[in-house]
């Protein structure tokens, strides 16, 4: 039984309706939240293309790093620093951002990825350390823990004006479309031949190696993508909050990433803003009743690892399976869903 739905632009599946969905949903969060409503969904929108930049690593890399909070707060701060040292405005920042944490991660990089496995994520875990007490003991320069305030700039569009991005809906706007477009990027380099390399070396590297692929070029192209676009999350979340610390270095800021990717789904990219929307919600909810929220995050999380461990896109494609009687059973393995958000034309 198929209900994929033909339309001008192609052949849409129940994935792709979802998409759409969401999307719409989102869309219209404007039209019912209060200013406190709209600032916590622009924050989720902009840890929700943090973990998509993560999960562009891990799932469909395989590379499992530890470290991504350097390349959120390095975005972060190249932002602040391109605003309020340089005067620049909120889309020249932006791009600073991008770049230069695409740079940062490119050097980093050629250290991490010469080493595999368990090696991979230690000298991650270390990277993000350094980076972490770098950032608070230069307080000259980064404000350490009490750290630096931001006045972000209007944005100016062709024709339309300049709009505030204190403007409660017009910010939450600005993040929407600028995950939506790093998502289809991101979309397009996993689904180019790009992409397939890296799902290569993340199934057996030794078998990508064999068959002729430069396995420490790809990943380190994986590395530098992935921190971009993290880079590019740290400066919309610092253009949020209009502030920036030492603390978006911390390991803590690693592990929302990590969080984000298993409860969303592995390798699915969109699965990562889910998970995002899930934590972040449940945290703010049972933050109100209780401060040992963090306590009902990992709950969540050991449940998803155990029950589900292809996150909220892999239950979605079980309870598909199943409405639509097509006998899969299930997801097989942690690439299914992947598989249909890469290669579902």
């Amino acid at each position: 039984m198929s209900v994929d739905v033909e339309t001008p632009l192609g052949r849409l599946t129940p994935r792709h309706l979802l998409w759409v969905a969401i999307v719409v949903g989102a869309a219209l969060v404007p039209m019912f939240a209060d200013p406190f409503g709209l600032f916590l969904g622009a924050t989720i929108l902009a840890l929700g293309l943090y973990g998509a930049a993560f999960d562009l690593l891990y799932g469909y890399t395989g590379l499992l790093s530890f470290g991504h909070s350097v390349f959120f707060g390095v975005g972060a701060y190249a932002a602040t620093f391109a605003i309020n040292d340089y005067g620049m405005g909120a889309f020249l920042a932006l791009l600073i951002a991008f770049l230069v944490t695409g740079v940062v991660a490119i050097g980093l990089g050629l250290i991490a990825v010469r080493v595999s496995s368990h090696g991979f994520v230690i000298v991650t875990i270390l990277i993000a350390l350094i980076a972490h007490l770098a950032a608070a003991s230069l307080t000259d320069i980064t404000g350490g823990t009490d750290g630096l305030t931001v006045v972000v700039p209007q944005i100016t569009l062709p024709g339309l004006g300049s709009y505030s991005l204190v403007e409660p809906v017009f910010r939450y706007y600005f993040v929407l479309a600028l995950l939506l477009v790093s998502l289809a990027v991101m979309y397009r380099l996993v689904t180019s031949p790009v992409g397939l390399a890296f799902r290569m070396i993340r199934e057996n590297e030794t078998r990508a190696q064999m068959l002729g692929y430069n396995v420490t070029v790809y990943k380190l192209g994986a590395f530098m993508a992935s921190g971009a676009f993290a880079g590019l999350a740290g400066a919309l979340s610092m253009f949020i909050t209009g502030f920036v610390s030492a603390s978006d270095f911390s390991l803590i800021v690693s592990g929302d990433a990590i969080i984000f990717t298993l409860v969303g789904g592995r390798g699915t990219l969109f699965g990562a803003v889910l998970g995002a929307a899930l934590i972040e919600l449940t945290a703010n909810q049972v933050s109100e009743l209780t401060d040992a929220y963090p306590l009902f995050i990992g709950v969540l999380l050991v449940a998803t690892a155990v029950l589900e461990p292809q996150g909220l896109l892999g239950l979605w494609t079980r309870l598909k399976d199943r409405l639509l009687g097509s006998g899969g059973g299930g997801v097989a393995d942690e690439d299914v869903a992947g598989r249909e958000v890469a290669g579902d034309e």
